[in-house]
This record gives C-alpha cells, structure tokens and sequence, in this order.
C-alpha cells in the first residue's frame, strides 16, 4: 500500500514537472522535456501522453532537424482552465482573467483613496461575474478560483500614506481572508503582493531564463520577492524579501532608515507635488514625467542610493543571477534607475563581489495581479516537494 502511494506522488511530481518545463520553455518536444527534466524518454512519452489526454497539453506544431521523423512541439492547453487574479494595493485595485497559459484575457483597475474591505469584495465579485458569464458553459467548468495578491500590513505606515487609525483597523483584523472567503463563492489563495508579482515574472516573464534572482516591485510602498533554483522563496511567515523594511542609511548617510522611505512611490509623489502618482501610471503622470526629467531624476538618485544598499547586501548572501525591477512607472524612468542604480553598484560594491544582471520587468505593473492569479495553476500544477506526498493521501 505505502509503495503505491508513493507511486502515485512520483507520477503527481513529474507531471508537475513537465508541465512546468513546457511553461517555462514555450513549447517542448518529447526530446527536449526528457534532456530538460532528467527523465528517461520512456518515462516521457508516458507522461506527455497522459497530460495529452487529460486536455492539459496540445499538439503545436512540428520540428524538422536532424536524420529521422520530426519533433512534435506540445504547449500548455490554455483552453483547459481560467482563473482570475487581484491586486489589492494601497491605491488601487487591479484585476485579471487569465486563461490556463497564464496569458491575461481581459483586465480591470480602479483608484482609490484607500481600500475598504467591502468595496474590494463587491469590485471583485461584479469582475468575476462579468467575466465568467462570457465564458463558455465547459470554460465555466474549468474555473480554478481567485487568487488575491496585497501587503501582508497594509494597514500599517499610517503617517506615510495619510490614512486614519479607522481606515487601518479593518485590515488589521484576523477574519479578513475569512470575510474574503464568504463573500467570493469559489477556491481563494493568497499571497504577499511582492510575492506575486515574481511569481508572474518566473512563470510569464524575464524570470523564465532565469534560476535565482531578487524581484523589486514598485508600487506605493516598495516590495519584493524572492526566486531561489526556479521555486518561489515565501519563507516562514510568507514574508521573505520583503524590501519595505530592510534598513539602509539615512539621507546624507546620517543614521539609518528603511527603503520604503527611499525607494517608494509615495516617496516620489511627495517630491512631485501636483503629479498624481498612484500604483497605476496614469497618463498625466506620464506625459508630467516626460516633461519634467529633473524631478524623475531627484528620486531616481535617491532610490539608487537605498537600492544599491540592500542590493549589495542580498547579492552577498544570495549569489544571484539577476535583480528584477518592475512598478506603476514608465519604462524609460525604470530603464534610468537601473543605469543609475548599476552605477552606484560599482562604486559601493566590495572587491569580492559578483554583480548580478539588473533587469526591468516584463510583466510591468499588473505584475502581481498577474501572480495572484497565477496562484490556483501553482498551486495545482507547480513540481514541488510536497507532492510527492500527497499521493500518500490519495
């Protein structure tokens, strides 16, 4: 009996395991999965037959090369489930529906002040509800859930973001994923939003060359994730990486400080004044940026400083391949404050020190609403030591 169940977690983890590699590499031959995974390619042709069947893969197309029959090419069937994702950040919300593929179908975002928790679950259900009427009856069937995606304390920093104790209090409450999970009728999972949004970057972004690297969100408060051989770190409490409150040194180099002051867009709004700057990019913050480059720059020079800080110490322990920066800014002003943050790398750095790539995101600043509903397909279908328990369940 022991050794079938753990027959049956061994077929559960290499399935996972394929069907990961094939995500990650945007399409496989037999060949490839078998030289990618280490399995043999008996066990392959197994393996990709059964997901065949089981609609989780499609047949994509053919590769010629070499002597002998060509390669078929299998890719993740997107048609085989749908899930939809939420950002809840502290300015605004973000919403996505995602097919199997991890490619987004259709999108939502709405401003506000701060969130209450009622609004959030009444924008969330008239999203899902929308989106899951224009799905076929079997495309319906294959709903996998919610996943939501926010600041583990996203009540907390009042004075930073100009909310009252009242607004704080009722997502500092225990019950708030139980008040989540009864008023959205379907599987929910949640995440850290810095955890998210590198999920969305390994699965569906720069992340899928990539093994080991630190991912920088920023967003209202700056955050992070974590990406160690190709598997998400969360840690402990869920909270790894989380760059808000690793210490730096203070302005001038007086004292020391935390990088949420440094390195945030609540930061360089203060310094923008009359530029509204949100977690979206917004138009007029665009075309404001565009045509006032000296302040971008003042808190660019800013944030590399406090970057370079905690880059340097985290590339020290870790020996990363990449540190990833994404957030709710244009492009131009990211790819600035790599070059700028690159810089004081080189100048701080010590003689020991291997750099790591610096990178702008992909997925840019839907990334964690892009995570979170990447959560349920994780969840199921991602190689994970555990599964390979939990065919002792079965």
């Amino acid at each position: 009996m022991q050794r079938g169940s753990n027959a049956n977690g061994v077929r559960r983890y290499n399935e996972r395991l394929v069907l990961a590699t094939i995500r990650r590499l945007n399409g496989a031959s037999k060949a490839d999965l078998s030289k990618s995974t280490g399995l043999s390619p008996q066990a392959m042709v197994r393996i990709v037959e059964d997901l065949e069947r089981d609609g989780l893969l499609l047949r994509a197309g053919k590769r010629m090369g070499g002597l002998g029959q060509p390669s078929v090419i299998y890719k993740i069937n997107g048609e085989n489930g749908y899930t939809i994702g939420v950002e809840i950040g502290r300015h605004r919300l973000t919403a996505v529906l995602l097919n199997f593929d991890g490619v987004v179908l259709a999108t939502h975002g709405r401003a506000m002040a701060f969130p209450k928790l009622a609004t959030i679950i009444a924008e969330v259900r008239g999203f899902a509800e929308a989106q899951l009427s224009s799905l076929t009856a079997s495309q319906r069937a294959s709903f996998l859930g919610i996943g939501i995606a926010m600041p583990w304390f996203l009540g907390e920093w009042q004075k930073e973001i100009g909310i009252s104790a009242e607004q704080a209090r009722e997502w500092q409450q225990a019950d708030v994923e139980e008040t989540f999970r009864s008023g959205l009728d379907c599987p929910i999972f949640f995440e850290n939003d810095g955890n998210a949004g590198a999920l969305a970057e390994l699965l569906c972004g720069v992340g899928l060359s990539l093994n080991n690297y630190l991912y920088c969100h920023l967003g209202t408060f700056v955050g992070g994730g974590l990406i160690l051989g190709g598997q998400i770190q969360t840690g402990r409490h869920g909270n790894a990486a989380a760059l808000a409150s690793m210490p730096v040194p203070g302005r001038g180099g007086k004292g020391h400080d935390y990088l949420l002051h440094r390195a945030s867009l609540y930061r360089f709004e203060s310094l923008l004044r009359d530029a509204p700057l949100r977690d979206g990019a917004s138009p007029s913050m665009v075309e404001f940026l565009e045509g006032h480059p000296n302040m971008a720059q003042v808190w660019i020079e800013e944030c590399a400083d406090a970057l370079a800080f905690a880059v340097i110490g985290a590339n020290s322990l870790l020996d990363l391949d990449a540190i990833v920066l994404n957030g709710a800014l244009p492009d131009a002003v990211i790819d600035r404050l790599i070059e700028v943050l690159r810089q004081r790398i080189r100048r701080d750095a010590p003689r020991d020190f291997f750099e790591p790539v610096l990178l702008r995101g992909r997925m840019g600043e839907i990334a964690p609403a892009v995570g979170a509903g990447l959560l349920p397909l994780h969840a199921a279908f991602s190689p994970n030591l555990g599964s390979l328990l939990k065919g002792a369940e079965d």
